[in-house]
């Protein structure tokens, strides 16, 4: 009868030490994803920032990491949220709020790029936006009524990346004077060739 009372002790001894392993690797993996998808977060937030804080424009690109957990990458004007897949069929997410707002462009939209952009400009109001040839005070109100519209838009509608393709940021300067200037930071996907167009 002792023997057999050891023998179950023992078990359930083993059990317990076997469930608190099982256990803590997968709360640690938890852990860790969640630390990952923050650490991205932040390094794309930081980005924007960075590249508003220069002084020319310029384009840079973030490619998200361990994309084999990653479920999902959302994007407002205002967050960035994160989600992947965590243990026992949960969902791990991360928000970061950006500090600076991007405009979030997307090929099916009529531009994409810088270029683009001033190219639309040149189209549509007969001025590319550049020193040498600015905007009118009231095309300029016009294009930064259609960047609220596109903050409202996107606030309900977070436009999901693709996880597997790079994102452009790109500073672009729009002149409304010779001397009046705004930056806008655009934030898209796309092949070349589709960017182009």
């Amino acid at each position: 009868m002792m023997g057999l009372t050891l023998v179950q002790i023992g078990l359930i001894l083993a059990t317990g030490i076997l469930l608190s392993v099982v256990f803590s690797l997968v709360f640690s993996s938890d852990w860790q994803r969640t630390a990952e998808l923050q650490t991205q977060a932040s390094s794309f937030s930081n980005l924007l920032r960075d590249l508003d804080n220069s002084f020319f424009e310029r384009t840079s690109t973030f490619r998200f990491s361990h994309t084999e957990y990653l479920n999902s990458v959302t994007i407002s004007t205002e967050y960035v949220v994160l989600s992947a897949k965590g243990s026992w069929q949960s969902n791990l997410i991360v928000t970061n709020k950006f500090l600076v707002r991007p405009w979030p462009r997307t090929t099916q939209q009529n531009w994409t790029t810088g270029e683009n952009l001033h190219k639309y400009l040149n189209e549509t109001c007969g001025h590319r936006g550049t020193q040498s040839d600015p905007l009118s005070s009231e095309n300029f109100t016009q294009l930064c009524q259609e960047l609220n519209n596109t903050n409202t838009y996107f606030a309900m509608h977070p436009l999901e990346l693709l996880i597997n393709e790079p994102v452009f940021i790109e500073k672009v300067t729009i002149f409304y004077s010779q001397t009046k200037r705004h930056d806008f930071l655009l934030l898209y996907q796309g092949s070349e060739t589709t960017l182009l167009h």
